[in-house]
């Protein structure tokens, strides 16, 4: 069984379609089901490209990046058939063959078309289903590893990007969404904080919400009106938002208060197709950063870490179905512009020699913005939504072809690396002086005369070999003079702090025995007078006393001060008794 799959260029290729009925492939003959043996090689083909043996899609997507390159994962939604489609008896022209396989039969009898994607969710599937089988969990995981991840929805207007990713559209005016009815982006949200309250290190978490109105970027969370902020580009960062609002919350009540802060402030029109139509593109971004990294040096600058970024894009339209006039028609076609300018850089990056072509990712903002998802160092599921719509068929295919083409790229996922720390401000200073002192060794060097000196030839240029190797060696010598000097001053500040210790030692000690020689001294009669009040205590600078109590401060005798006892002259102060038993002695 086979049928044709669309390319680049609107041919296509034989697949195998898991379906008992015979297809009819153009340029090919017919089959008949139940082949034997090895003569049907699609049975083959399409159970190696069911992939896990119980049909689940998400369980290959669930895993990490796939070595150093990594294809972006494409998921396909099909939208349930429209109440007003079924009044007027249309019949779906999209059916699902397998977990990962969408046939399409077109209504004039034409040949079927076939294509293959990670997953396929036809109209009866939830939102939870939906949530399930994309494999964001997994792009959450890498996010909370360091990675940078998108999320971006995709396809004509009606089909129901916005309805995947956040809910029903009635969010944006205030009312809740219903738990079996939220998005992808709730979903995200609570499994998000769940797994972070798992892990043992503590993780900030920020957001930025912004949108791409007729080529303008403006920021949905800023406190003011919003107004056109410029785009720019460096070296670490690539492509950002110059004074874009990045706000910090610790809770989900706080994140999804910011998205419903941004949804009622998107710009958003109804149509012939849609009565709640999205005239922009629109970009949340949830910054994860762990407390051990660095915070980045401008405050402008989100913080370094994982990168979660969800992307709803303003679905493509054609001004004479939609009915669009004055400024949404303006809308439409600055919507199509867009959208060209991305299908156009997706198709140079499958281009084989694209290391030598150029991808024109300046080309429009959205392109800008998503450069580092389609191209870079980012890990990308989109999620492809389209219509089972008849009169809707055309746009269908061209959007199955652009997600055929999408899925075909492949990135290089990096983690961020660490900013590097400053060196210490002292060691700056001290290798700018190393840098003058070695250009001014040059100069002077340069300004050496031959003739002045009296070196001619061969001793002139041993001179020159021989002076970086002299200079060398006085750096050394100098260096060990340095460190020589340093131990010399540790021993000094050492000796000082003995002597001052042991100096206050003996003066505790002679104090001490002054004192027992008063109070030991024989003699009828009362007591004579203490010479500490006979003689006025001279002038002099004490040592500091070894106790801090007050008592110490004072004779024993008489209680009078003794600063007196620490003068270097204290041997004319002691009393006479002490100086003849020192000479008796």
């Amino acid at each position: 069984m086979a049928a044709w799959e669309a390319g680049d260029e609107g041919g296509g290729r034989k697949v195998c379609i898991a379906s008992p009925s015979v297809v009819k492939g153009e340029g090919t003959g017919e089959g008949k089901e139940g082949d034997s043996g090895g003569a049907n090689p699609c049975a083959k083909q399409n159970m190696e490209e069911r992939g896990s043996p119980d049909g689940d899609p998400a369980r290959n997507l669930e895993q990490g990046p796939e070595g150093p390159e990594t294809p972006i994962q494409v998921v396909l939604r099909v939208r349930p058939m429209s109440a007003a489609e079924l009044r007027r008896g249309e019949q779906s022209v999209l059916h699902c063959s397998g977990t990962r396989t969408l046939q399409v039969s077109p209504p004039g009898g034409g040949p079927d078309v076939a294509f293959r994607f990670g997953a396929v969710l036809d109209g009866a599937r939830t939102q939870e289903d939906v949530f399930r089988a994309c494999g964001v969990r997994r792009l959450g995981d890498l996010a909370l590893r360091g990675f940078s991840c998108t999320v971006f929805t995709f396809g004509q207007t009606g089909s129901g990007k916005t309805y995947t990713l956040t809910g029903p559209p009635s969010q944006g005016e205030g009312v809740p969404v219903p738990p079996s009815l939220a998005g992808i982006m709730q979903r995200t949200f609570a499994w998000l904080f769940d797994r972070v309250q798992h892990l043992g290190a503590p993780v900030t978490l920020h957001a930025s919400y912004l949108e791409i109105y007729n080529e303008q970027v403006r920021d949905l969370l800023s406190l003011g009106a919003p107004r056109p902020l410029p785009v720019r580009w460096n070296k670490t960062r690539g492509f950002y938002v110059e004074q874009l609002r990045v706000v910090e919350f610790g809770s989900l009540g706080a994140l999804m208060e910011l998205l419903q802060m941004g949804l009622s402030r998107r710009r958003s029109s109804a149509h012939t197709m849609n009565q709640a139509s999205s005239r922009s593109h629109a970009l949340l971004t949830l910054y994860i950063s762990h407390q051990t990294q660095m915070p980045p040096v401008d405050p402008g600058e989100p913080p370094a870490g994982g990168k979660l970024c969800f992307v709803d894009l303003a679905g493509s339209e054609k001004v004479a179905a939609t009915g669009s006039r004055g400024e949404l028609m303006l809308e439409a076609n600055s919507i199509n512009r867009s959208l060209l300018a991305l299908g156009h850089c997706i198709s140079l990056l499958l281009d084989p020699q694209r290391k030598q072509s150029h991808i024109p990712f300046r080309d429009s903002k959205l392109t800008k913005l998503l450069a580092d998802s389609l191209g870079g160092r980012g890990v990308t599921l989109m999620v492809a939504c389209v219509s089972p719509s008849a009169q809707c068929l055309p746009e269908t295919l061209s959007t199955l072809r652009y997600a055929s083409r999408a899925q075909r790229i492949t990135t290089r996922p990096q983690a961020p690396k660490s900013p590097v720390a400053k060196p210490p401000q002292h060691l700056e200073t001290e290798l700018l002086q190393l840098q003058e002192e070695n250009h001014r060794l040059r100069s002077q060097l340069g300004q050496m005369d031959p003739k002045a000196s009296g070196l001619t030839g061969a001793r002139v240029a041993w001179a020159q070999r021989n002076l970086y190797g002299m200079l060398q060696e006085f750096m050394l010598e100098n260096e060990r003079l340095r460190k020589e000097k340093r131990q010399l001053q540790s021993s000094r500040d050492l000796a000082q702090d003995e002597q001052r210790i042991l100096a206050q030692q003996v003066h505790e000690l002679e104090r001490r025995l002054l004192s027992a020689c008063y109070l030991h001294q024989p003699g009828p009669g009362s007591a004579p007078p203490c010479p500490c009040v006979m003689v006025p205590p001279p002038r002099c600078h004490a040592l500091p006393p070894l106790c801090p109590c007050p008592c110490c401060h004072l004779c024993p005798l008489c209680r009078a001060p003794l600063a007196h006892w620490a003068c270097p002259r204290r041997e004319l102060h002691l009393p006479q008794v002490w100086f003849l038993q020192r000479q008796t002695s």
